[in-house]
C-alpha cells in the first residue's frame, strides 16, 4: 500500500459518461490498471468505476506522487444497488447518473460534495472559478490556494479540498464545516 493517510482525508473523481471521447473499456484496458489484490464486480462500466475509486483513493492519500492505478487496491461491493469500495483503512463509494461516475473517497460522513456543469472551454481555471462562486454563493468569500504539495487548499482556513473533472463536469469534496 502506498504512502501515509491525510488528516482530513477525503478524495473525488468524476468521469463524464457522456463525454464524446468516452470510450468503453474491455479486458485487456483493465488489465492496464488492475493490481492484483483488486475484487472486482460485474458492471457495464467496471473500467471506469475501477479508475476513478483509484483516483479518489490516490487524491485521499494526498501524496506529491504522479498517478499509478496499478499500484492500488481497491476492493469493490455492489450490495443493495450501493458500490463502495475499500483499499487499506480508506472506504468510499460510487455513484452513478446517466450522466456521470462519482467516486468520493474518505469520511464520508463529514464530506460536502458539489457537482460542476461546464460553463466554458478553459475547465481547469473554470472548475476553480465556480468552486470559489459556489462558496460566494453560500455567503463565503474563500479562494483556492496550495499547499506545500501543490495540492489544493481552502484559504485562508487551510482546510484540503479535492477538485475533479472530466468533459462536461466538474465535482468538489470539502469538509462540511466550511460551510
Amino acid at each position: 500500500m502506498i504512502g501515509s493517510q491525510s488528516h482530513n482525508m477525503l478524495g473525488i473523481d468524476i468521469v463524464d459518461i457522456k463525454d464524446p471521447s468516452f470510450k468503453e473499456r474491455n479486458e485487456r484496458t483493465l488489465d492496464l490498471i488492475n493490481n492484483s489484490e483488486d475484487v472486482q464486480i460485474e458492471h457495464p462500466h467496471l473500467f471506469w468505476i475501477l479508475w476513478s475509486a483509484k483516483e479518489a483513493i490516490f487524491k485521499c492519500r494526498r501524496e506529491p506522487i504522479n498517478f499509478a492505478p496499478t499500484k492500488i487496491p481497491v476492493q469493490l461491493s455492489n450490495e443493495g444497488g450501493e458500490i463502495t469500495f475499500a483499499s487499506g483503512d480508506l472506504k468510499g463509494k460510487v455513484t452513478i447518473k446517466d450522466e456521470y461516475i462519482l467516486a468520493t473517497c474518505g469520511d464520508l460522513d463529514s464530506l460536502q460534495i458539489h457537482v460542476f456543469e461546464k460553463k466554458d472551454n478553459n475547465w481547469s481555471e473554470g472548475i476553480r472559478f465556480m468552486i470559489i462562486e459556489y462558496f460566494r454563493d453560500l455567503g463565503h468569500d474563500y479562494h483556492i490556494g496550495s499547499d506545500d504539495l501543490n495540492l489544493p487548499i481552502i484559504e485562508p482556513s487551510k482546510q484540503e479540498i479535492s477538485i475533479s473533472h472530466h468533459g462536461r463536469y466538474g465535482a468538489v469534496a470539502f469538509k462540511k464545516s466550511l460551510l
